[in-house]
C-alpha cells in the first residue's frame, strides 16, 4: 500500500516538472528566443539557404537596434509592394540594418517615416526597405545572430 502511495506520488511530481517543461519552453520560444531556418538568397554570401540562425526575440526591449545587426522582421502589412516579386509563404525576413531613420526636424526638407531601413546582403535577390520604406520597430522580431557550422 505504502508502495502504490510512493509510486503515484512520483508520477505525478513527474508529470508537473514535465508540464512545467513544456511551459517554460513554449514561454522561452513565444518571448525570449527561437531558432530559425534561412529561406532564399537575399542574406548571401553571410547566410545562405537552409543555415540556422538563433533569434533573440528580447533583444530590444530597454535598447534599439543598431546598424550592422541581423534582424528578423516581420513585412508591413500596410505597404504594397510594387517593384518586386513577393515571394509565396514567407511572412517574416532576416536583413540588416543600413540605418536608423530619425527624422523629427520640421524644417528638414526631405520628409521620411521613422524606422529603420534593412537591407539584404545580397541586393538582387532582397526585398527590404529599398521595396518597404523604413520598417517600424513594431515589426523587428528580434536580433538574429548565425550559427557557425549549421
Amino acid at each position: 500500500m505504502n508502495r502504490r502511495k510512493n509510486d503515484k506520488t512520483f508520477v505525478l511530481g513527474l508529470g508537473r516538472i514535465i508540464v512545467a517543461i513544456i511551459v517554460l519552453l513554449f514561454l522561452m520560444r513565444t518571448f525570449v528566443a527561437d531558432l530559425a531556418i534561412v529561406r532564399g538568397r537575399s542574406m548571401l554570401p553571410g547566410l545562405k539557404a537552409s543555415d540556422i540562425v538563433f533569434v533573440f526575440k528580447a533583444a530590444y526591449g530597454l535598447r534599439n537596434p543598431r546598424g550592422g545587426y541581423l534582424l528578423l522582421w516581420s513585412e508591413p502589412e500596410e505597404r504594397q509592394l510594387v517593384a518586386a516579386v513577393r515571394p509565396e509563404s514567407t511572412a517574416v525576413f532576416i536583413k540588416r540594418v543600413a540605418s536608423v531613420l530619425i527624422m523629427d526636424n520640421p524644417e528638414a526638407p526631405l520628409e521620411m517615416e521613422k524606422g529603420y531601413y534593412l537591407l539584404g546582403d545580397n541586393k538582387y535577390e532582397s526585398i527590404d526597405s529599398r521595396d518597404f520604406g523604413p520598417v517600424p520597430m513594431n515589426n523587428i522580431l528580434g536580433r538574429v545572430f548565425p550559427i557557425p557550422g549549421f
